[in-house]
């Protein structure tokens, strides 16, 4: 009997050192917020392209790191990166980059922000923080500081409006240097 009680004391003092060297570890479980459903996506993908077509014609192609899906609300978030490249009657017209994004799902139209840059095939760059492509229109526009340079000008402003080809556009409260 006696030698019964000690075993079942050392398994005990054994279960108990073990399992508080296990708790005083520094690593812990990332921290997600399960009470709410809200901040859980209905789809998330990784490394993901996704192509935006009328009538089989490419009008976008966006590839990102993560994308994440909230239904509920009706947007897309993309993180990790945000690249848009662009197609205009079949054609490469221009790229679209930012750190993230969202989609709002019912229009189709895609916000992108930090760092944003949008580079036309004729070498035209358009820097800003923050920019919407609406997809009915195909334009591009910002309400934030942009700055863009092209073969002759250098034009900054505030508030801007464009085809997504940076061939025709207007800056709102301009500044800058135009060349003839």
């Amino acid at each position: 009997m006696l030698i019964k009680n000690l075993l079942c004391y050392s398994l005990f003092i054994i279960h108990h050192s073990l399992f508080i060297s296990c708790s005083s570890d520094k690593i812990q479980p990332p921290k997600t917020d399960i009470g709410s459903t809200d901040s859980i996506p209905s789809q998330e993908s990784f490394n993901t392209k996704v192509t935006f077509s009328d009538s089989g014609r490419v009008k976008a192609v966006l590839t990102a790191g993560r994308i994440r899906v909230f239904s509920k609300f009706g947007y897309t978030l993309i993180d990790d990166g945000a690249k848009v490249d662009f197609y205009k009657n079949g054609s490469y017209s221009s790229t679209l980059t930012g750190k993230s994004g969202k989609i709002f799902d019912n229009s189709k139209d895609v916000e992108v922000y930090e760092s944003v840059r949008l580079v036309s095939e004729d070498g035209s760059v358009l820097t800003t923080e923050r920019l919407y492509w609406v997809n009915k229109t195909q334009r591009i526009k910002s309400d934030d500081f942009v700055h863009i340079t092209t073969k002759t000008d250098d034009i900054k402003g505030y508030g801007f409006e464009a085809d997504q080809n940076l061939k025709n556009y207007t800056i709102y409260k301009v500044s800058g240097e135009v060349q003839k």
